[in-house]
């Protein structure tokens, strides 16, 4: 089973709620708690630490982001990608896996945006997304055929949201689908921050195989109550090569395939 929150140090503690903050904004005390399955005190003192170092600013009851935090553009440039050498180790690997001539669905996030800017090399793939920042990487590369789907556009990630978004999705059917998750549970599967996750239901859902591309810090936050997916409609699960081998046994025995990535020889 995954390692419980309790056992993270201070590092890992501060990368999960830096995440949570770069795509909700805030964060409620009882977040924290949720989260990293620590009592209230031990969060507020974790915040303060937070404060104390520039990188949030405490509020009554939580925190919200400084105003020195890159901009939302910024975040989407490779410098400003919370944990990116671990998310380039799962892009590469997941990249590995698409051939010439694949129809692939990318979900929103800066995992699957490192993945996007790794197609310029392959040839003849169609891609359809429900993430602005993946279109704006492809829509110039004439070896990439390019779809995306409507709806309105979430400010903080790029996202498109709403019934036309899930309706497009739900329509489409393409041989792999590769999308993040917040939190990845044994027991209960990923589960997403937002408030309504049913068009990242339908992108995961839209492959007839299914990628999820989760870092190691994702498997020691406490599950989200909105459920994405169960353990047994993901194929392929590809995160970083600090996963513990004790998650890998348990997504193995799940019947979920585990893709290790590493960094470049």
């Amino acid at each position: 089973m995954p390692k419980t929150a309790n056992s993270q140090f201070s590092e890992e503690r501060e990368q999960i709620i830096m995440d949570f903050l770069h795509k909700q904004g805030k964060i409620r005390i009882g977040d924290v708690t949720d989260m990293l399955g620590i009592s209230p005190s031990t969060a507020r003192i974790q915040l303060q630490k937070m404060h104390d170092k520039g990188m949030l600013q405490r509020t009554h009851g939580g925190a919200i982001l400084t105003g020195n935090t890159p901009s939302q553009k910024e975040r989407h440039d490779f410098e400003h990608i919370l944990n990116k050498d671990k998310k380039l180790q799962i892009a590469r690997a997941a990249a590995q896996t698409i051939r010439s001539g694949d129809y692939i669905a990318l979900g929103c996030g800066t995992t699957t945006f490192l993945l996007s800017t790794l197609l310029h090399e392959k040839n003849g793939i169609t891609v359809v997304t429900d993430s602005i920042p993946i279109a704006t990487e492809l829509m110039h590369d004439e070896n990439i055929t390019l779809y995306v789907c409507g709806g309105w556009v979430m400010e903080r990630n790029g996202a498109c949201r709403g019934i036309t978004a899930e309706n497009f999705f739900k329509d489409l059917k393409v041989d792999k689908s590769y999308c993040g998750a917040d939190s990845v549970n044994i027991e209960v599967g990923t589960s997403s921050v937002d408030f309504d996750p049913r068009t990242e239901i339908a992108v995961c859902r839209a492959g007839k195989e299914c990628y999820i591309l989760a870092d190691s810090s994702k498997f020691s936050i406490r599950p989200f109550i909105d459920k994405v997916l169960r353990m047994n409609e993901i194929n392929y699960i590809i995160s970083d090569d600090s996963l513990p081998q004790n998650d890998i046994d348990a997504l193995g025995n799940a019947g979920v395939e585990v893709i290790i990535g590493s960094d470049p020889i």
